[in-house]
């Protein structure tokens, strides 16, 4: 594994918000990308995280393609995801900031190569309290932009622990998280990772510095940080976040993740653990309909359409008993769940929105009908069957590759 630097320079603007004006005045914390390898003896495969608000495709393919030519390992077993910290600029804001982005990608990749040794995995989850769904259905049937606690959320945290020695420290931590990362909002002028960028500092910190902590985000295009604009009546998507609200948000994920990670370590955990492990992965692209005329949010230029069609790139990595299912743009909640439950039975599974690809949010069927912000989209009501077919059958393929090995 390896993590290296990504702060951008101050005077960059900032992405995330478009009443946000002017560049970006400070440094409130740094950017990082932090990449971990995995190598079985005959493959290798990269996961890459990225304090970033988005990786669009062309982005996404030449970290890619960086990587491939630092490293050699194939561009079909590297997985990519962005924090979609708000406190951060577009990829594509300045061209010598991107060109860094993808060159220090690569060094990040050719570090952690460079570092290979036997690990061991442990598995474990925990619970935070600081996300909710922000979609309320009124007695129409129509959604409000309204905090609501009764809202379908997942407020799970996976972590997985990385251990090369009978240290007490890991050699890295992975956690998985479902929350817009926006507790700053258009009112913060400085470049922050936002909770997740807090939450690493947290738990590198309790290890005494001498570990790796890496965020995963999930399918959070409905989930915020549960921050009611109280003053307002609370009837809104929530208020901008303090220093308070930050250190909130971040201690709390920090503190459970190491909690959960502390006991992965104790005699009980460590005899359940497997240390050999076979990587298959898989990649597709899905097409959905799609109306560039749609009014709202398809007008954004990350969603990309052509002919009629939206290209979702979407992709899976199986380490062991261990899924990583990668979806693209900022899918809602239900197909993070709806995924791991479709693969149930089949191991622990990380559905991750946020990937690289030209699309914005991805609601499911019922939102059509309900409208709100998710469903401001290109999409049809289509795109939800369409997704998860494609992530059933890129499992399947999966599924028959570890079979042949």
């Amino acid at each position: 594994m390896a993590k290296v630097d990504i702060t951008p320079p101050i005077g960059i603007p900032l992405g995330g918000y478009d009443v946000r004006e002017g560049p970006a005045t400070g440094i409130h914390d740094p950017l990082h990308v932090v990449v971990i390898v995995f190598d079985d003896g005959e493959t290798r495969a990269a996961i890459v995280s990225l304090d970033i608000l988005q990786v669009l495709q062309q982005a996404g393919d030449s970290i890619r393609s960086a990587i491939q030519s630092a490293t050699g390992i194939h561009k079909d077993h590297i997985i990519i995801n962005a924090s979609h910290t708000h406190g951060s600029p577009w990829f594509d804001a300045d061209i010598h900031y991107k060109n860094e982005i993808i060159a220090r990608s690569a060094e990040a990749a050719r570090i952690a190569v460079s570092q290979l040794r036997q690990v061991s995995l442990g598995y474990g989850e925990g619970e935070i309290d600081f996300n909710i769904n922000r979609r309320t259905i009124d007695a129409d049937g129509k959604c409000c932009p309204k905090l609501n606690p009764k809202g379908i959320c997942d407020h799970r945290v996976k972590v997985l622990r990385i251990d090369d020695s009978d240290s007490m420290t890991p050699m890295s931590v992975i956690m998985h998280v479902v929350c817009h990362s926006n507790v700053f909002r258009g009112e913060n002028t400085e470049v922050s990772g936002d909770f997740p960028g807090v939450a690493k500092s947290f738990i590198e910190r309790a290890y005494y510095n001498s570990t790796t902590a890496m965020f995963l985000q999930g399918c959070a295009g409905d989930i915020r940080p549960n921050l009611p604009d109280i003053d307002t009546g609370g009837d809104g998507y929530g208020r901008s976040g303090s220093e308070a609200d930050l250190t909130w948000c971040g201690w709390t994920l920090g503190t459970e993740v190491v909690r959960v990670a502390t006991q992965l370590r104790v005699h009980e955990q460590l005899i359940q653990r497997q240390t050999q492990f076979k990587i298959t992965a898989a990649m597709a692209t899905l097409e959905l309909d799609a109306d560039a005329e749609k009014p709202g949010q398809a007008t954004l230029q990350r969603d990309r359409i052509i002919g009629g069609k939206s290209l979702l790139p979407i992709q899976v990595l199986k380490i062991g008993d261990i899924w990583f299912v990668c979806l693209p743009g900022e899918p809602v909640v239900e197909y993070g769940l709806q995924i791991e439950k479709n693969m149930e039975g089949l191991g622990e599974v990380f559905v991750m929105g946020f990937s690289a690809g030209d699309a914005g949010y991805i609601p499911v069927e019922h939102m059509f009908a309900e409208g709100g912000y998710e469903a401001e989209c290109p999409y049809t009501p289509s795109c939800e069957k369409v997704v998860l077919d494609g992530v059933n059958q890129l499992v399947k393929e999966v599924i028959e590759k570890s079979i042949l090995f």
